[in-house]
């Protein structure tokens, strides 16, 4: 599904042309993910939906990464948690993701939530990373969770991002292996969204 050549699409520098090729070549593999993902995350008995990035606010600068959302909402995901797969100029990513946008009505309950969960982040494979804004690329170890949560309730544009990467240059890229590392975090992650939920 996903390939060596996806990343080639940050090559493109204008807004125009990259766009072109986010919607030719990368929003179809979401598309394909989605017929994988759905039937998983229907199970839980939810109806969930896939909100793939439109970008429709851009005018000059070309994005740095795009995604498409899954959740339990037909009309939106940012509310809510939810999942995430995305993709930068170096790699691919899925997360569990809190974002700011449940912030402040929601920020008591949500905290209260993320806290309870400390000990399943902790229980999580070494290979799991936290982004603490997922417009922006770069992570933090799975040790700083805490102190993420703490971030979130405390720092107006923070989230609380669980989830793994697979870089640029992986060896599995353009293989089955890339799909499957992909579901099986997401079903390493779904009883920590139960719990979030």
């Amino acid at each position: 599904m996903f390939e060596a050549s996806d990343f080639e699409i940050f090559d493109e520098q204008t807004l125009a042309g990259r766009m072109a090729l986010i919607r030719d070549v990368i929003d179809p593999k979401f598309e394909q993910f989605a017929e994988i993902a759905l039937p998983i995350l229907n199970q839980d008995g939810q109806s969930w939906f896939a909100h793939i990035a439109k970008h429709l606010r851009r005018t000059t600068y070309a994005p740095d990464n795009t995604w498409v959302a899954f959740a339990p909402n037909k009309r939106g995901y940012k509310m809510m948690p939810h999942f995430e797969l995305g993709i930068w100029a170096d790699h691919i990513y899925l997360y569990l993701a809190v974002e700011e946008n449940m912030k402040p009505k929601q920020t008591a309950p949500i905290v209260s939530k993320l806290n309870d969960v400390s000990p399943m982040i902790a229980n999580l494979p070494e290979q799991f990373v936290i982004s603490q804004d997922h417009m922006v690329n770069q992570n933090v170890p799975l040790s700083a969770y805490e102190a993420t949560v703490s971030r979130f309730e405390n720092v107006k544009h923070s989230e609380v991002l669980i989830g793994i990467k697979i870089m640029r240059g992986d060896a599995y890229l353009g293989t089955s292996a890339v799909t499957e590392k992909l579901i099986s975090a997401l079903k390493t992650l779904l009883p920590i969204y139960e719990k979030l939920k």
